[in-house]
């Protein structure tokens, strides 16, 4: 045989190997489950956790979060359009002012439902700045009333201390002051803008200042309660500048009193009546708990182009409903609402607070808490053995202008302070 031949079948597979590439590597496919965390706390500030759970409860997965970092859980088994409850932990220790004990507060919230994809923004949306405004009023025999909205009274001006005040003030940017002095009937006024830094000192001739013109704005409320409410005037909502127009802020250990009606008084004016300083709008912010028999805690936030007379009465409501364990919570709708949160606590150490988001429905609504994570159970016990008492807060909210969807989203992505306000938020919370 000649071996010229016998050559070529070899030549030729020689040439076919080497012409062979090598095999392509696997495409790397996203999970058909993830989301995302942003996490902007310092680890000074708190500690976080995230889990993910089914429908039984059955944790599917656990991390801890980086401090001022990005994370992201994935399932990588899920299947494509499955949703999954995301609970959220968040632990602080705090000492006890004074004692030198530790204290730990707890809070996890959970999601449910929640579809692949999803950014979850963990930070403070904290925009306003304090300063401490001393001030001294001079031209002044009798100071009868001082009102310093969003500012707490560590000194007030009397006659033993020269008229001279000190107050811790809330604010944007511009902040004022309003008196009744020497004894005259009507209010005066100075609105102070452009603040900045911890600390402004003036001295005020009282016989100088502005006297406010306008009648205040009577505002009746639901019911008679001990209730909390802040009213801002909008100056410009974009740069978060907003002029506070309710009274001043108790003492912590000061009485309280029961009240179910307002005057809001206005130092400046809106266009169609120009004043000092032009602005647009209200935000109104209140809380209020009724105590009486069937009563419930009400919860507002609206802007408004001119202050109404009335507050909104929820058209909706929570019948309550019998609890089988200490995981289960449940309630009864009653009306049209968008977001049905449900609330588990627990007093002393540590302190744990439990809530959950979920849709809302005609009928009983009932959720079952998951089960607690391994690691956070080993280091809780309580919070391992749902060490809660036998009330659940049950909270109905409602949106003039966001659907579920939409204001579940917005709680993800935590980028707007005045989320609520946008979408005219007006809520109602029982204990079941």
């Amino acid at each position: 045989m000649n071996k010229k031949f016998a050559l070529l079948p070899l030549l030729a597979a020689l040439i076919l190997f080497s012409c062979k590439k090598d095999p392509a590597p696997p495409i790397q496919t996203d999970p058909a489950f993830k989301i995302t965390l942003n996490n902007e706390f310092s680890p000074l500030t708190a500690r976080f956790a995230v889990f993910l759970s089914d429908i039984d409860g059955k944790v599917l997965a656990y991390r801890e979060l980086p401090s001022s970092d990005t994370a992201q859980v994935e399932l990588p088994n899920a299947q494509t359009g499955d949703r999954y409850d995301c609970t959220v932990v968040k632990i602080v220790t705090i000492d006890a002012p004074g004692s030198g004990v530790k204290d730990t507060l707890i809070n996890l919230t959970t999601y449910t439902n929640l579809a692949s994809g999803e950014t979850i923004n963990l930070r403070d949306l904290i925009y306003q700045q304090s300063t401490d405004l001393n001030i001294t009023f001079t031209g002044v025999t009798s100071m009868d009333t001082i009102i310093v909205p969003d500012g707490l009274t560590f000194v007030r001006p009397q006659q033993s201390n020269n008229f001279s005040g000190l107050y811790r003030v809330l604010h944007t940017g511009k902040l004022w002051l309003r008196v009744k002095v020497n004894g005259e009937p009507g209010w005066r006024f100075i609105i102070f803008e452009n603040v900045s830094g911890p600390t402004l000192n003036v001295t005020l001739d009282a016989s100088l200042l502005l006297p406010i013109m306008a009648a205040p704005v009577h505002l009746t409320l639901p019911f008679s309660a001990a209730w909390q409410f802040k009213v801002d005037g909008l100056v410009d909502t974009a740069a978060l500048k907003f002029l506070a127009l309710g009274d001043l802020l108790r003492a912590p250990g000061g009485a309280v009193p029961f009240f179910g009606e307002i005057d809001i008084f206005q130092p400046i004016f809106n266009d169609a009546n120009p004043g000092p300083m032009s602005y647009k709008g209200f935000r109104l912010q209140v809380i209020g708990e009724d105590i009486s028999s069937g009563g419930y805690s009400y919860f507002g936030d609206f802007f408004y182009t001119n202050l109404p007379t009335t507050l909104p009465v929820p058209a909706f409501d929570l019948l309550p409903t019998v609890l089988a364990d200490n995981r289960l919570v449940a309630t009864q709708c009653v009306g049209q609402f968008d977001v049905l949160a449900f609330a588990r606590t627990r007093a002393g150490t540590p302190n744990i607070n439990w809530e959950v988001y979920t849709i809302p429905a005609n009928g009983i609504v009932t959720y079952r808490l998951p089960d607690v994570p391994t690691a956070l159970g080993a280091q809780f016990p309580s919070l391992k053995n749902y060490d809660f008492s036998g009330q659940v807060r049950a909270r109905a909210e409602q949106y003039e202008r966001l659907d579920y969807g939409a204001a579940i989203y917005q709680r993800l992505q935590n980028n707007d302070p005045l989320w609520k306000a946008k979408g005219g938020y007006l809520g109602r919370e029982e204990v079941q």
